[in-house]
C-alpha cells in the first residue's frame, strides 16, 4: 500500500488533454459510420475532393509545426508538458509569444484536419465542443495554477498574449 502523499502541485485538470480531441474525433467517426453519415462534400466531385484533401494535409502540416514549436521549450529544459506534473518554468518566448496554449491550438487544428481528410462533417461540428472542454476542463485550471505559481509574471503574460491566437 502506497502511503506517500499525492503531489498536488500541478494544475487540477479534467483529464489528459489529448483525450478531449480524440474523444470528439472518435465520436464524429462513430456518428458518421453508424448513425447518420454526413460528408462535407460529395466525394464524386474529384476536384473538390482533391481540394479538401489538400486543405486537410496543409492543416495537418500546420499542426505538426505548432506541436514542434510548442514542445521545443519543454524538450530543451527537460520539463514534462503534461499538466498533471509540476512545472518550474513559464514559457513566454517562441510560439508562446503568440498563443498561451499552442499545444491545444494544435489539437484543434488536427481535429479539423482529420474531419476534412475523412470528409466527416460531424468531426468538424464537434470542434467547438473540443474547444469548450479544453477551455473549461484544462485551460482554466492551468491558468489558476500558473497564476498561483508565477503571480505577477503570469498576470503580465496573460495581458500581453491571447489564450488561443
Amino acid at each position: 500500500m502506497d502511503t506517500k502523499p499525492h503531489n498536488t502541485d500541478h494544475a487540477q485538470v479534467l483529464t489528459l488533454p489529448p483525450l478531449i480531441p480524440s474523444a470528439a474525433t472518435g465520436s464524429g467517426w462513430l456518428l458518421d459510420r453508424y448513425a447518420l453519415p454526413w460528408p462535407v462534400i460529395d466525394e464524386a466531385d474529384v476536384i473538390t475532393h482533391t481540394a479538401l484533401t489538400s486543405a486537410a494535409l496543409a492543416l495537418a502540416g500546420l499542426a505538426m509545426v505548432i506541436f514542434a514549436a510548442s514542445l521545443w521549450p519543454f524538450w530543451k529544459t527537460r520539463q514534462n508538458p503534461e499538466p498533471h506534473t509540476p512545472t518550474n518554468a513559464l514559457y513566454t518566448d517562441g510560439i508562446y509569444r503568440f498563443s498561451r496554449n499552442p499545444i491545444y491550438l494544435g489539437f484543434v487544428i488536427s481535429q479539423l484536419a482529420v474531419g476534412l481528410y475523412w470528409n466527416n462533417a460531424w468531426v468538424l461540428l464537434l470542434t467547438p465542443v473540443t474547444i469548450g472542454v479544453l477551455q473549461w476542463g484544462i485551460i482554466k485550471p492551468e491558468e489558476a495554477y500558473l497564476q498561483r505559481l508565477f503571480g505577477d509574471a503570469y498576470r503580465h503574460y496573460r495581458k500581453k498574449v491571447r489564450r488561443w491566437l
